[in-house]
């Protein structure tokens, strides 16, 4: 299924992951279950067993489901998850704004997944994404990307092993 989405890889959801460990002190690091994580997003972007989301919201919700679900790191899932959604979303030119609702779909998807109404969690997520104007953001985050652009050009040519 080829379409014009962004979607995140293994990698990018190890960073946010470890952002979320980084934040959080009392938060455990570690993946219990990488296996879990490329099922979820290979899930979002291809499908298996002749089913696959469609729409973004589609995609959104069974994110947020297998990275909940299938608990792939030691703790944080949800965290994580939610993260990893809202990234989605922005990349692909949506803000994501949730509220305390999402907290206990969230809570439900880790202990019994069964007890939540996916088309009903869809409408929220449509109800809850507005879309962006993406060159507008990247205008007014402009100077920011190029101060750190700079800043990692600098500290490239200033270490003397490379």
């Amino acid at each position: 299924m080829a379409d014009s989405l962004w979607y995140p890889s293994v990698a990018d959801v190890l960073t946010i992951h470890d952002d979320i460990v980084s934040e959080y002190p009392d938060t455990h690091p570690g993946v219990a279950n990488r296996g879990a994580i490329e099922f979820a997003l290979d899930y979002i972007e291809e499908g298996s067993f002749d089913a696959a989301p469609e729409t973004i919201h589609e995609k959104a919700f069974h994110l947020l489901r297998l990275l909940v679900a299938n608990h792939p790191f030691v703790d944080a899932n949800k965290r994580t998850a939610l993260n990893t959604a809202a990234v989605f979303y922005f990349l692909n030119g949506y803000r994501f704004e949730y509220d305390d609702e999402i907290r206990g779909v969230l809570k439900r998807l880790g202990t019994d997944e069964t007890t939540v109404d996916e088309e009903r969690t869809i409408e929220y997520l449509r109800s809850h994404t507005k879309e962006l104007d993406l060159i507008g953001e990247i205008e007014d985050w402009r100077e920011d990307l190029i101060q750190y652009g700079l800043e990692q050009l600098n500290d490239d040519l200033s270490d003397p092993n490379d």
